[in-house]
């Protein structure tokens, strides 16, 4: 009797383990924090221009027309341009000052309300003013809080382009997708931390898929 009851005593402590176990491991298998649809892609010319000055035009608001305030992105564009010119080294380029770029910029004409900027034949106009080897465009077309206070994520979608100074495109796309701010870590506890945390993320994946400057 005393052996039947050692034995289900060890099942029963067996079988608490192997649930702990199980708690364990679902606990560590977070969802991504990143998930993101892109077609980014660099075009012949990149490798053969390999350009090393860029220049970062202002971010294009492609959210102004959005019903709701959690859709707009025009408090957080200054900021992606930031990102933009802050994580460009890490491929290798060298960007030149938003102050730099604005300043050379001054006497263009700029494309036509309504007229994006990513757009080859807009872009060319702004392109080889600032004694650049390439410029950088960026428009914000989706941006969506909803789920910010919930569960700090924000989807977006962006479109980018570069074109060499003399109105070659270099490499052009979009990316839509879903990110949690903080990444795999916590994330900012106050909204506008959250939000920027996801704008960082999304220009960290967009610039990821920007080829590394060759030398």
């Amino acid at each position: 009797m005393v052996v039947l009851s050692l034995s289900g005593g060890w099942s029963r402590a067996c079988r608490l383990a192997a649930l702990l176990l199980v708690a364990f491991v679902a606990a560590c298998q977070t969802p991504d924090p990143v998930v993101v649809n892109a077609t980014f892609a660099p075009t012949a010319d990149f490798g053969a221009r390999s350009p090393s000055q860029v220049a970062v035009l202002a971010v294009e608001d492609g959210t102004a027309d959005a019903e709701r305030p959690e859709r707009h992105a025009a408090r957080l564009l200054t900021f992606f341009r930031q990102e933009v010119i802050r994580q460009l080294p890490g491929r290798l380029f060298t960007p030149i000052s938003a102050a730099a770029v604005d300043a050379a910029l001054t006497p263009v004409a700029k494309p036509a309300a309504g007229q994006s900027i990513v757009v080859p034949a807009n872009l060319q106009k702004l392109a080889g003013h600032a004694g650049e080897d390439a410029v950088f465009a960026l428009r914000v077309s989706g941006w969506d809080e909803t789920s910010l206070p919930v569960d700090k994520k924000v989807w977006f979608q962006v479109e980018a382009m570069m074109l060499g100074s003399d109105g070659t495109v270099l490499w052009s796309g979009q990316m839509n997708g879903m990110v949690k701010a903080g990444g795999v870590g916590p994330a900012p506890r106050d909204r506008e931390g959250a939000a920027r945390s996801c704008v960082e993320l999304a220009v960290r994946e967009m610039l990821n898929r920007l080829p590394r400057r060759t030398t």
